[in-house]
This record gives structure tokens, C-alpha cells and sequence, in this order.
């Protein structure tokens, strides 16, 4: 039972009970794209300041064959002075003359960031973080035929400290540190991630009119965010993260992922809003039935609003719901079904 003279607990109920003001209430295409406009411009507000950008300078290192396909590990440029990491894999099949569609593959709070993506399984603690997660989906979209650039997002990976030793969790700090500064980590991510298509849209073996986005946890809440907020992206696949901001104070007592917040959203909207600015292109949210980090009383009320938005755009049939049987892991299956026939068109 709450206590009423706990702090906490007083947060937690206000919380609960909050209704923010502009969930979508429409039913109609015009009524969509209406709150649609105002809601993502409400949205890009809430993320504080977005550093301008840079140009990518490209610095390639030496390349790696891995039978189908070629991984390079590279660093491109978001911001001035900032620098970013990431893998570039690189099917055998694309070239000038048939550029394959590009995937931005994204990372989550594993020990190893972008390397775990693209199968670097070199050391048992390695290996056993790619098939505990089912983790390799950068290496996998590359064996099917795309190009797939896996960047480590900031505070992770090669961009934390102490890389490769084992991780302290630092997302409540950067929160903090982002927030004295008016900006938060996830604005400074969408910064890093629209250079990474920029990226992706200037390799003449890519098909920059054909990007798509994945990832898990973590990468599972960026894939939605940077979904949300560039439409170059045409198909999005998150997973593990069919959560609600409502509920998470209330659920998780201690190591929150500040990385993840933004202020002030709840008095506008929430998680399905956001993957509701996705619609109309196509979308597979992946969801384990035994994942112990989604609550599945909240993951029904966040569905039914992203179907609402989905119907009203008249995108019922390009939203994919993967509820399978496992925990806190990337599926695939549904997925790479679904990207596969957005890259033969079906959904133009």
C-alpha cells in the first residue's frame, strides 16, 4: 500500500494516473496527419538542443572478409569534433551497379555495443551475449543481401569508459549532464543517427532511397525514435522495448535508463505516440512473451493506440505485432519475412 507521506510514492501515483494531452483521438487519414504534423513538432521540441551537423569525414580502417560479405570498421562525423564509430557491412553482391538497400542496425546495453551486432564473437563472454540476445541481426541482414552499418551510440561501446572492460551503467548521469547543458542523450543520438543514413545515402552501393532501421532494448527505443523523426527511414523493426515512460517509475526502482527519457513528454504523449509517427510505413514491434522488462497490461494499452493511429492512416496492414515465445531477444523471423518483401516493393 502507497504511503502517503512518501515522496515516491506520491511521484508514482501522479504518474500513473497522468493523461497526456494530445493522444491521437481521430479516425480519419486528414485527422492522422493532422495531429500528426503537430505532435512530431511537439515531439522534436521535447528533445532540447540538437547540435548542428557536421560533415561525415569518413575514416575507413582495414577490411574484414567474412565470406559473404566484407566488414569494414569506420568513424563518420556527426557534430563538429564528435566522432563515431561503427561497423559497415558490405554484401559481395552490392555494387554501383546494384546497390542493395541499407539497414542502420542499433545496439542496446550489452557489454560490447556495435561489435555484437555484426557477430564479433571472439571471446566466450562475447559469444554467450550474441546468443543469449540472439544479438548477430546486423550479420544476419548481411548474409541476406544488405548493406548494414552498426554505429556504437554515445555512452556505449567504444564511446564509454574503460572500453572493453566491464560496463558501469552511466545513463542516469549522462541524463543529468545533457540536462545542464538543454539537451538530452536521446536528441544527442538523433544527431548521430541522421549522419548515419547520411552515410548510408552516399555509398554508391547502397540504395539510399531504401533504409531501414532495427534494433533491440535500447536499440529497440532509438530504432523508434529515429524512426519517428526521419522519414528516410522505410521500414522499422523494434524490439524488446513495448514499453511504456508511464510505467516506469513505479516498476523499476533503481538503474533507470536516463539515456531514454525526455522530459516533460508525458504531459503530451507517451512510447505509442511515437511509434504511431512511424505510420504509414511499414513496422514489426517485436515482443518476447517471457521478457520480465514489459509489463503486459501496459504493452496492450500502448497496441491499441499505435493500431488506432496504423488504422487511421490506413496502414492497418503494414503494422506487424511478433509476439513469440522467449524473453528479453532479438526474433528475426517475422521480421526479415516483412523487410524482405519491402525490398521487393510490396509496399510502395
Amino acid at each position: 500500500m502507497a504511503h502517503p507521506l512518501c515522496f515516491e510514492d506520491a511521484l508514482a501515483q501522479r504518474i500513473n494516473e497522468a493523461t497526456p494531452s494530445m493522444l491521437f483521438e481521430g479516425s480519419t487519414p486528414e485527422e492522422f496527419w493532422q495531429w500528426h504534423g503537430r505532435f512530431k513538432e511537439k515531439l522534436v521540441s521535447l528533445l532540447g538542443v540538437i547540435p548542428e551537423r557536421a560533415g561525415l569525414d569518413i575514416v575507413w580502417g582495414p577490411e574484414t572478409d567474412c565470406g559473404s560479405y566484407v566488414r569494414h570498421p569506420l568513424q563518420y562525423q556527426s557534430e563538429a569534433g564528435v566522432r563515431v564509430p561503427a561497423h559497415l557491412l558490405v554484401p559481395k553482391s552490392a555494387t554501383p551497379g546494384t546497390p542493395a538497400p541499407g539497414m542502420l542496425c542499433l545496439h542496446g546495453h550489452g557489454q560490447f555495443g556495435k561489435d555484437s551486432i555484426v557477430g564479433i564473437v571472439d571471446t566466450e563472454e562475447r559469444r554467450s551475449e550474441v546468443e543469449r540476445l540472439q544479438y548477430d541481426y546486423g550479420r544476419r541482414f548481411a548474409e541476406r543481401g544488405y548493406v548494414v552499418l552498426a554505429p556504437d551510440l554515445r555512452g556505449f561501446g567504444e564511446r564509454r569508459p574503460d572500453y572493453p572492460g566491464p560496463r558501469t551503467d552511466y545513463c542516469a548521469r549522462n541524463y543529468f549532464a545533457a540536462a545542464l547543458l538543454g539537451c538530452t542523450v536521446m536528441g544527442l543520438q538523433m544527431c548521430d543517427l541522421h549522419a548515419a543514413l547520411d552515410l548510408l545515402q552516399s555509398l554508391d552501393f547502397v540504395d539510399g532511397g531504401r533504409l531501414g532501421c532495427a534494433g533491440l532494448s535500447y536499440g529497440g527505443r532509438t530504432t523508434m525514435m529515429i524512426s519517428a523523426l526521419d522519414d528516410r527511414i522505410g521500414i522499422a523493426i523494434p524490439s524488446g522495448c513495448m514499453n511504456l515512460y508511464q510505467e516506469r517509475f513505479a516498476r523499476v526502482r533503481e538503474r533507470m535508463c536516463g539515456s531514454q527519457f525526455i522530459p516533460h513528454l508525458l504531459l503530451y504523449g507517451d512510447t505509442p505516440e511515437i511509434f504511431s509517427l512511424i505510420a504509414p510505413r511499414p513496422m514489426v514491434i517485436e515482443i518476447g512473451l517471457s521478457d520480465g522488462l514489459i509489463p503486459h497490461d501496459w504493452m496492450e494499452r500502448g497496441l491499441a493506440r499505435i493500431r488506432k493511429a496504423y488504422e487511421a492512416a490506413g496502414a492497418a496492414d503494414r503494422l506487424w505485432i511478433d509476439k513469440f515465445a522467449a524473453a528479453h531477444q532479438f526474433h528475426f523471423d517475422v521480421a526479415i519475412t516483412v523487410v524482405d518483401r519491402w525490398r521487393n516493393g510490396e509496399f510502395d
